[in-house]
């Protein structure tokens, strides 16, 4: 057997090689919560579009309460 037959072969059901991004095929820092399925950088460029809406917090300039 050549190396073509054996590079990637083994089966990938579980693990942080079964997973990637679900917008730009990522592996690396992937965020599964909510079964979003987005590595941070995508995370990051789409949150607003998903609905996604930045907590308020100590070091944010702005002060807007959302009731």
């Amino acid at each position: 057997m050549g190396h073509q037959q054996l590079y990637w072969s083994h089966p990938r059901k579980f693990g942080q090689g079964s997973r990637s991004c679900r917008v730009c095929s990522n592996r690396h820092g992937l965020i599964r919560k909510y079964g979003l399925n987005m590595c941070r950088q995508c995370f990051r460029q789409y949150a607003n579009d998903i609905g996604f809406v930045k907590a308020n917090s100590k070091w944010s300039s702005g002060a807007s309460c959302f009731h």
